[in-house]
C-alpha cells in the first residue's frame, strides 16, 4: 500500500512538472492569441517558438532593445508609433496610416526589422505582430518652421542665436533632428548649471519647433548677460558642429528652479516633444509589464504551487 501511494506520488509529482513546462511552452501561443483577437491586429510574420526558456527571451529582448528610439523610427517606416517586447516584438503603426499600409509596406518593414536583428543579435525570422495603436488620444504635432521666430515674442525669451535649416522636405527634417537628438548630451556645458553656480537650470531639444531651449535661472539675471550667454552659445555650437551640425539654433528663456519634484510637475507643463515621448514611454512601458505578467507570471505561479501543495500533502500523509 504504501509502495503504491509512494508511485502515485512520484506519478503526480512528474505530471505537475509535465504541467508547468508546458505552461511555459505555451506561454507564447496563448498570448500571441489574445493579440491576434484584438480588434487593432493587422498580422504577424516570422516563426512563433514553441518553447520559451530563458535563451530566447534574452535574445528577443537584445533584439528588441538594439531597435532605435523614436527619433530613428522613421528609418524603418514613418508609419510606427512604437515598438514593444514580449516573446515576440509587437510593432505599433499609427492609426492615421490606416489607409497606406498595405501587404507590400508591411513586408518590407519586417525586412528591415528581420535585417536589423539578424545584424545585432544573428536571430532570422524574428517573430513580429503588427497592430494598430490605440493613439486616438495621443497628442499629434507638426514641425512649426516659424516656431523660432515666434519664441522671441514669448514673455519669457531672454535670447536667441543660430538658425534653423531650410528643409527641403519631411525627410530632410528628420535627419537633422535625428543628428541633433544622437549629439544633445553635451557634457561641456555641466560647470555652467546651477548645481556649479552658474545660470543653467535646463537644456532641451524641442524638435517641432527645430531648435534648441536653455532656460537660464531668472533668481541669478545677474549671471545672464551678453557674455555669459554667448561663452554658453559657443560650446553648444562647438559640440554640434563636430557632430556635423553648423550653426544650431538655440533659443534662451527665463527658467525657475524646483523646490520639489512636485512642484515642478505642477508648475512646469511638458513641453511639445516631452509629452508625446513621455506618453508613448508610459504605454510602452505599462504594456510591457502587462505582456510580462499575462505570459510569464501566471504559468508558473500555478505550476509551482501545484508541486507545492502535493508536496506538503505527501509529507503530512507519511
Amino acid at each position: 500500500m504504501c509502495k503504491c501511494y509512494k508511485y502515485g506520488t512520484w506519478f503526480l509529482l512528474s505530471l505537475a512538472l509535465l504541467l508547468m513546462l508546458v505552461g511555459f511552452a505555451s506561454a507564447s501561443t496563448e498570448t500571441f492569441e489574445e493579440y491576434a483577437k484584438d480588434s487593432h491586429f493587422i498580422t504577424n510574420k516570422g516563426t512563433f517558438t514553441d518553447t520559451i526558456d530563458q535563451e530566447w527571451r534574452n535574445t528577443i529582448n537584445n533584439c528588441c532593445t538594439s531597435l532605435p528610439d523614436s527619433y530613428s523610427y522613421y528609418r524603418f517606416d514613418k508609419a510606427i508609433r512604437t515598438f514593444a517586447c514580449s516573446e515576440f516584438i509587437i510593432v505599433e503603426l499609427k492609426s492615421e496610416y490606416k489607409g497606406e499600409i498595405n501587404d507590400s509596406r508591411i513586408d518590407k518593414l519586417y525586412q528591415k526589422i528581420e535585417a536589423h536583428c539578424e545584424e545585432n543579435t544573428g536571430l532570422s525570422e524574428v517573430p513580429v505582430v503588427f497592430m494598430w495603436a490605440e493613439d486616438e488620444e495621443y497628442l499629434n504635432f507638426e514641425y512649426d518652421p516659424d516656431a523660432f521666430e515666434k519664441a522671441k515674442n514669448s514673455s519669457g525669451f531672454v535670447a536667441s542665436m543660430g538658425h534653423v535649416p531650410v528643409f527641403a522636405d519631411e525627410d530632410e527634417w528628420l535627419e537633422w533632428s535625428e543628428k541633433v537628438h544622437k549629439a544633445r548630451h553635451v557634457f561641456e556645458l555641466e560647470s555652467h548649471f546651477a548645481s556649479q553656480d552658474g545660470p543653467l537650470l535646463s537644456f532641451g531639444f524641442k524638435k517641432y519647433s527645430g531648435y534648441i531651449e536653455v532656460g537660464v535661472n531668472k533668481e541669478t539675471p545677474d549671471k545672464v548677460n551678453d557674455s555669459s550667454l554667448n561663452e554658453i552659445y559657443q560650446i553648444i555650437d562647438e559640440h554640434f558642429d563636430d557632430a556635423g551640425i553648423s550653426d544650431i539654433p538655440v533659443v534662451f528663456v527665463w527658467d525657475l528652479p524646483a523646490q520639489t519634484e512636485e512642484a515642478l510637475l505642477e508648475e512646469i507643463p511638458p513641453t511639445e516633444e516631452e509629452s508625446s515621448q513621455s506618453i508613448e514611454e508610459s504605454i510602452d512601458n505599462e504594456s510591457a509589464e502587462n505582456e510580462e505578467e499575462s505570459s510569464q507570471t501566471t504559468p508558473g505561479f500555478t505550476s509551482i504551487m501545484l508541486i507545492l501543495c502535493l508536496l506538503i500533502l505527501c509529507r503530512f500523509t507519511k
